[in-house]
């Protein structure tokens, strides 16, 4: 594997069943960074606080990351944001990474009441603010909204330049990345859609905004489902693939590649029809596993590895399903495996 490839592991925090304790992501945290992984990675939606949870993981830890993938732009303000992000930096001594983007349905609006609009200018605005006030220095900002500041952190941030990525799918949002951020993280997308868009839009936006392309992060979230039978591994792997596609079938078509079209059209009539079932147990193995790795480590490593070919730099696997057994099953199956049996 080449060295600028990670793999680390995302503690899913969704608050639709099958959560794990405090106590048990601090054990399952100290086994990641035990077994070799990389990071720890956080989501923020209606559970956990994924920023008080770092606290408690960076004083039980040493040298494992500590990422946020991602904290919401509309449930905090940026100020909030950047003392967060600063305050668990200095904690962890330097191993914060900040990933940024605006949630979506239904955490947005029917958890905190906050509607989803101007998305892009929002986090730009973001970005733009947390720079400003890690930088440790006195700064104004008068912006869309944030208007009349004239403030700095109350104590010294320990790194200026913490990483900041963008969390997004769609083009206009990655371009986005590329323009202002330190990379990007993807969740919920094909190696296809990363070689072929993503990639491309992200490198694009950089070098037309003067920055240089060759050192953004590109992070993609992989859901696992590992399980030495594979017939196993396949039952969940569908109730996560269905899980993700019911949500928004629209992107998911959009983001597939074009053989499966037909099929998820054809999917989509069933979901539309209430069929849910039944269009889980119709989707078939190919459109399946192109997003959802399954199976052993070997056959989680080959996955893995498909995403690195596309052009990514981390990988985050996200076992499911959710539950402390999958991801002890995934941490075991991966972590005692040679990482760099993958190829760059």
């Amino acid at each position: 594997m080449n060295p600028k490839q990670k793999i680390g592991i995302d503690f899913k925090n969704e608050g639709t069943g099958n959560e794990l304790t405090s106590e048990e992501i601090l054990k399952l945290a100290t086994q990641a960074e035990n077994q070799g992984f990389d990071c720890i990675w956080l989501n923020e939606d209606i559970g956990k606080d994924s920023v008080a949870l770092f606290g408690a993981i960076s004083i039980v830890t040493k040298s494992i990351g500590l990422g946020t993938a991602i904290l919401n732009v509309y449930s905090r303000s940026a100020l909030q944001i950047a003392m967060a992000i600063a305050t668990l930096d200095e904690l962890s001594q330097g191993r914060a990474r900040l990933g940024l983007s605006i949630g979506h349905h239904p955490w947005n609006d029917l958890g905190h009441g906050i509607p989803l609009e101007a998305p892009l200018a929002r986090l730009r605005e973001y970005v733009t603010f947390i720079r400003k006030a890690l930088s440790g220095e006195r700064f104004t900002h008068d912006g869309r909204f944030f208007s009349g500041v004239n403030t700095r952190l109350g104590f010294r941030p320990p790194r200026p330049d913490l990483p900041i990525y963008i969390g997004a799918t769609r083009l206009r949002m990655v371009a986005l990345a590329g323009e202002i951020a330190d990379g990007l993280i993807t969740n919920v997308v094909t190696p296809y859609y990363i070689s072929n868009f993503q990639v491309e839009r992200l490198r694009e936006a950089a070098k037309k905004a003067g920055r240089g392309a060759d050192n953004l992060e590109l992070t993609a979230i992989v859901t696992c489902c590992p399980a030495e039978n594979r017939q196993t591994a396949l039952a969940d792997a569908r109730s996560a693939f269905m899980q993700r596609f019911r949500t928004n079938p629209a992107r998911m078509v959009e983001t597939q590649h074009p053989d499966f079209r037909e099929e998820l059209l054809a999917l989509k009539d069933l979901v539309d029809r209430g069929e849910l079932e039944r269009a889980q147990q119709e989707a078939s193995e190919q459109l399946v596993t192109s997003l959802i790795a399954v199976g052993s480590g070997n056959d989680l490593l080959k996955a893995v590895n498909r995403y690195f070919t596309a052009g990514c730099t981390r990988i985050a696997l996200a076992a499911y399903p959710r539950d402390k057994k999958s991801i002890e099953r995934l941490l075991m199956a991966l972590g005692t495996m040679p990482k760099d049996s993958l190829s760059s």
